[in-house]
C-alpha cells in the first residue's frame, strides 16, 4: 500500500477545515487571537534554536501555515523558507510579508538533502496517525536539515492524552505519540533527539523536540 500523503490527509477530518478559501484568515483570526497563546510556540521554538545554535542557518519552517513563526525564525537564519500543502495558508503568509513560499507536500519534499541548516515543523506530527505516514515525515525533516530539527508533537505521557485513553477516545484523527516513539522514528531518520521543551508539562499535550543530525 503506497504511503497516504499529506495533501490526502488535509482531504479528511479535522484538518479540511484548513482547506477552503477563506482557512488563512480563520487561521489567524480565531486560532491565535489570544496574544499570550498566539506567544507560546514561537517562544519555545526560539529556545530550542539557541539550544542548537541556529543563528546564520538557513531555515526551513515546514508546514508554515500562515507564517506566524516566520519572525522568531528570521531572527536566527540567514534565510527563511516557508513550505505548506495549503493553498489558502501560504496566501495569508504572503500576504503577512512572507516572501520565500511554496507548496509542497511534507512527505515529499521538493529539496535537495541537507538543504537547510535547521528544519522546523510545528503542529504537524499529531495528526499523522499512521505510522507510516508519521516515519516519512520524518524522515524528510532530516533528509533536508544539515545540523537539527525543531518539531513538535502531542505527548503520549500527558495528562489530557492519558485521560482520553482511560476513556477509549480519539482526538478527531489526531494522535498523540510516546517520546520512546518519537526517538525511534528520528534514530531510524539518522538523528539524535538531545531534548524536549513543554508547553505545560503534563497538562499539555504540546510537546517540541529538538534532535540533531548523527
Amino acid at each position: 500500500m503506497p504511503t497516504p500523503t499529506e495533501a490526502e490527509l488535509l482531504a479528511k477530518p479535522p484538518a479540511e477545515r484548513w482547506g477552503d478559501d477563506d482557512a488563512g484568515r480563520r487561521y489567524v483570526e480565531e486560532r491565535w487571537s489570544d496574544p499570550r497563546r498566539a506567544a507560546r510556540d514561537p517562544r519555545l521554538v526560539a529556545k530550542l534554536l539557541e539550544r542548537c545554535d541556529a543563528r546564520g542557518d538557513r531555515i526551513l519552517d515546514v508546514p508554515c501555515g500562515t507564517g506566524r513563526l516566520r519572525a522568531t525564525l528570521e531572527r536566527f537564519g540567514t534565510t527563511y523558507v516557508g513550505m505548506d500543502v495549503s493553498p489558502p495558508m501560504l496566501a495569508e503568509a504572503r500576504r503577512g510579508g512572507a516572501k520565500r513560499l511554496a507548496a509542497a507536500d511534507l512527505t515529499r519534499l521538493p529539496l535537495r538533502d541537507a538543504s537547510f541548516g535547521v528544519v522546523v515543523a510545528c503542529r504537524i506530527l499529531h495528526h499523522l496517525a499512521a505510522d507510516e505516514l508519521f516515519d516519512a515525515a520524518v524522515r524528510e525533516l532530516v533528509r533536508v536539515s544539515s545540523k537539527a530539527v525543531v518539531a513538535s508533537f502531542w505527548d503520549r505521557a500527558s495528562l489530557p492524552a492519558l485521560g482520553r485513553r482511560a476513556r477509549g477516545h480519539r482526538a478527531g484523527g489526531r494522535v498523540a505519540h510516546s517520546k520512546r516513539r518519537v526517538r525511534a522514528a528520528f534514530a531510524a531518520a539518522g538523528a539524535e533527539v538531545r531534548t524536549y521543551e513543554h508547553s505545560f508539562r503534563f497538562f499539555s499535550q504540546q510537546t517540541f523536540v529538538l534532535a540533531t543530525r548523527a
